[in-house]
């Protein structure tokens, strides 16, 4: 994920920053997101948009950023 690329986060560190944040993600749960693997429920979607503060849209490829 690009995002978490610019942030310089690895997969577990954006993970353990989440579950601070009162979700259930895991690095497992990160990579499969990535490599589209898994799907990915409303909620955890909203996780990730409020993190890297952009819009739902943003995160499934429905309008550019900002």
């Amino acid at each position: 994920m690009e995002l978490r690329a610019e942030r310089k986060l690895s997969q577990k560190a954006l993970a353990e920053q989440l579950q601070l944040a009162g979700y259930e993600f895991s690095d497992l749960t990160i990579l499969r997101i990535e490599k589209g693997t898994k799907f990915v429920p409303d909620y955890e979607v909203v996780a990730l948009a409020e993190f890297f503060h952009v819009s739902c849209d943003y995160l499934l490829g429905m309008k550019p950023e900002k």
